[in-house]
């Protein structure tokens, strides 16, 4: 399984933009390369892509070691991935397209959606949003690009239905109220303390990059709310909120005993794992992709 390291150094921001900064030479023929590849996109009915400066900054770098004599065909997207974590781009996933070709920009995105390969596929991929575009003209012209889906951009658009967060915290209270009194137990009540330390708790996980019951230095629902006379149960649950409440009850685990039971339980840690998905190059273009997992900071 392909992760990202679980730590990266935090470089300052003026060099993050500097690294991030691909040469002003090829600006007209990224743009050319995006407007294209967005064409083909549209006809198909998929969202078109970004031009990340990010992203063009890893291309034109690995553009340069493949005009020098690096290997075109290799599973670059391992790299990729951990150079544009370093320029500041945090990706979910990144996809590698290189090719060596004579003609212009339409000529080569043509000929990639014409092939029956991974180029193909990955430029009407419905998963990326950004695209970043290397370019090297020394003998025959050579173009990398990269397709990416930053961290952000997933979570931006996965949490959008929960927006509006006093509706959500209603829909959730209603939904674990169900399940107590079809087992005959009492409802609940909101209580503005507990929701304080639950959203901060909640804002916590995601700007530190863990998730837990727990933070990082063991701090416990009850230190946060500093209710020590009062037993306090934790359950954290990623989206949707349909589906999290609707599997408590029948999963047997914290989140069951803490939705419908009387008293606590044993907090337990989540975690969840991350896969590589690299598909076989086909000539004369090559794709690699890479699938990370959130990194910690």
């Amino acid at each position: 399984m392909f992760r990202l390291p679980s730590s990266v150094s935090r470089l300052p921001a003026i060099l993050l933009v500097a690294l991030a900064s691909p040469p002003d030479e090829y600006q007209d023929t990224r743009r050319e390369f995006v407007e294209r590849i967005n064409a083909v996109r549209k006809t198909a009915g998929v969202a078109p892509l970004r031009l990340s400066a990010p992203l063009s900054s890893v291309a034109q770098k690995r553009a340069g070691e493949i005009a020098a004599g690096g290997d075109m065909e290799g599973s670059a997207a391992r790299e990729d991935a951990r150079r544009a974590t370093e320029a500041g781009y945090e990706p979910r996933v990144v996809t590698e397209i290189a090719a060596r070709a004579d003609g212009d920009v339409a000529s080569v995105v043509s000929g990639w959606r014409e092939s029956e390969g991974p180029p193909a596929r990955d430029l009407i991929g419905a998963d990326y949003r950004e695209i970043g575009v290397g370019v090297s003209l020394e003998g025959t012209p050579l173009y990398v690009v990269l397709f990416g889906l930053s961290w952000e951009d997933f979570f931006r658009e996965k949490t959008a239905p929960f927006a509006d967060l006093e509706r959500v915290r209603r829909e959730m209270l209603a939904r674990v109220n169900r399940e107590r009194t079809s087992r005959g137990l009492a409802p609940l009540r909101r209580q503005p303390r507990l929701d304080d330390a639950a959203q901060a708790h909640a804002r916590d996980m995601f700007a530190r990059r863990y998730y837990s019951h727990d933070t990082p230095e063991g701090k416990s629902a009850m230190d946060r709310v500093q209710a020590k006379a009062r037993p306090i149960g934790t359950t954290c649950c990623r989206p949707s909120s349909t589906t999290s409440v609707s599997a408590w009850p029948s999963a047997r685990t914290p989140a069951a005993t803490r939705s419908c039971g009387s008293r606590t339980s044993a907090v337990r840690k989540a975690g969840r794992d991350s896969s590589s998905r690299l598909p076989t190059p086909s000539l004369p273009s090559s794709s690699t992709r890479a699938r990370g997992r959130r990194r910690g900071r």
